[in-house]
């Protein structure tokens, strides 16, 4: 009987022990890296940006999103034709976005797995977009040359927003979550630079031309409350 206490007695103490051990939430100096999902969208698997969090204690955590996206697509707009001497026309458009996202979390008590915040962060972002449409241009000896108009823009975007949310740690260090959040957004478009390639005044060559100005662009500026469409899954490291 002994025997048969003392062994049940190191189970209990083997398995307190492993529970111990089973730490769901931060508990502090942990770093989290998160990407998002859109399980009821086309595409099931998206990243909207990574986001990379530092927890200096179990409820105090530094935040920031970073997003670099590039788009590039090319479009033929005519074939060459050797019997016309038409030349092969491309339109191009192209921008690149760069944003980042810091702040600061501060997570409430909850539960074991559950770890429910509130803070706020700071959104800065800058766009700039390329466009470029060929033209066929055919000058008083016959000949056709390659004309082009290539506009450059780009944006400022500035926002500052305050949110509310939670994670469910599903496993040791294992995540998921969502949140929204209530704050304010401004777009501030720049001057849009055009360079034209075009006949000449008598047309038996080209002239380019460099315009700027800000005709189409537009300013914005939103308050309001907004939503993260995606369910958000991280780990912790």
């Amino acid at each position: 009987m002994k025997r048969i206490a003392l062994a049940g007695t190191i189970l209990l103490a083997g398995i307190s022990g492993i529970e111990a051990q089973a730490q769901y939430r931060p508990a502090g100096g942990e770093k989290n890296l998160e990407l998002m999902l859109a399980p009821l969208g086309g595409s099931p698997i998206s990243m909207a940006g990574i986001k990379y969090r530092h927890f200096s204690s179990a409820n105090n955590a530094m935040r920031v999103g970073l997003f670099v996206g590039f788009d590039n697509k090319t479009t033929i707009t005519q074939d060459a034709d050797d019997k016309t001497k038409a030349l092969e026309l491309k339109k191009k458009e192209s921008s690149i976005t760069i944003g980042i996202q810091p702040g600061i979390e501060k997570h409430l008590e909850g539960t074991e797995r559950l770890s429910p915040y509130f803070g706020g962060y700071v959104d800065i972002n800058y766009t700039t977009k390329t466009k470029k449409e060929d033209a066929q241009l055919t000058l008083t000896n016959g000949t056709n040359q390659l004309g082009y108009t290539k506009t450059k823009s780009g944006s400022l975007g500035f926002g500052l927003n305050a949110v509310a949310g939670f994670d469910y740690y599903v496993a040791k260090s294992l995540y998921v979550g969502t949140e929204l959040g209530f704050g304010l957004a401004a777009t501030m478009p720049g001057k849009n630079k055009t360079e034209t390639v075009d006949y000449n005044n008598d047309h038996s060559g080209t002239a380019t031309t460099n315009t700027e100005g800000k005709k189409d662009n537009v300013s914005k500026f939103q308050v309001g409350p907004n939503v993260v469409g995606q369910l958000r899954m991280g780990w912790l490291f």
